[in-house]
């Protein structure tokens, strides 16, 4: 992925402004994702990396859709025990890519 189309959905707006993340971590994580899943629930993508959210370092979740050249943003946090979350959804919900 060179350039990235990205497309937030109002909710992921809000969401970004609220917990202080910035943009270009959005794009880190999705051109260099440590783990990506698909949710079986919501047909949505989860890529996770690893960032630096004020200053402190943490697992940051994207979750997203592809839409032709476009990648539109559903959501995203900032999660600190990782491991966790994915065991609670890995194979139920999440599916690895």
């Amino acid at each position: 992925m060179s350039e990235l189309k990205l497309i937030f959905s109002k909710h992921a707006s809000e969401k970004i402004r609220e917990r202080k993340i910035k943009v270009k971590m959005i794009e880190k994580v999705l051109k260099n994702p440590e783990i990506l899943f698909y949710d079986l629930v919501n047909k949505t993508m989860i890529a996770v990396a690893k960032v630096k959210v004020n200053n402190t370092s943490t697992n940051l979740v994207v979750v997203f859709t592809k839409e032709g050249e476009k990648i539109k943003i559903v959501t995203t946090y900032a999660c600190k025990n990782i491991r966790k979350e994915i065991k609670r959804k890995d194979g139920i919900r999440w599916v690895r890519v």
